[in-house]
């Protein structure tokens, strides 16, 4: 149930919560990018504290730098992600990005 609780949050702060403007200005602007993240990552850590899952401060960095790393990439586009369809399986990378990052924090804090 852990799981599925992140992942609603996960798809919560990705998609509506992000809206039409961060979703078009993450590429093309930092603050914007980090506005997104920073989102994304607040939806992860209240999850996570109102599941009774302890969050510090390197949780927190390190969700928000992978999420924006990833977004960036995908956004700009950088790399492979040239080649890919933004809505397609650039999509498809980007979101297994996100998701391997709560399978992974799952598994460190309580052992999925």
């Amino acid at each position: 149930m852990m799981f599925l609780t992140l992942l609603f949050a996960h798809l919560l702060a990705d998609y509506p919560l992000q809206g039409e403007f961060l979703a078009n200005m993450k590429g093309k602007n930092h603050i914007v990018l980090a506005s997104h993240a920073g989102i994304w990552t607040g939806c992860i850590a209240v999850a996570c504290v109102l599941m009774g899952i302890s969050i510090g401060v390197l949780d927190v960095a390190w969700l928000f730098i992978v999420h924006a790393v990833a977004d960036y990439l995908k956004a700009k586009p950088v790399g492979f992600y040239k080649k890919l369809n933004p809505l397609g399986k650039g999509l498809l990378i980007d979101q297994g990005i996100h998701i391997v990052q709560i399978v992974i924090l799952l598994l460190y804090k309580v052992g999925f």
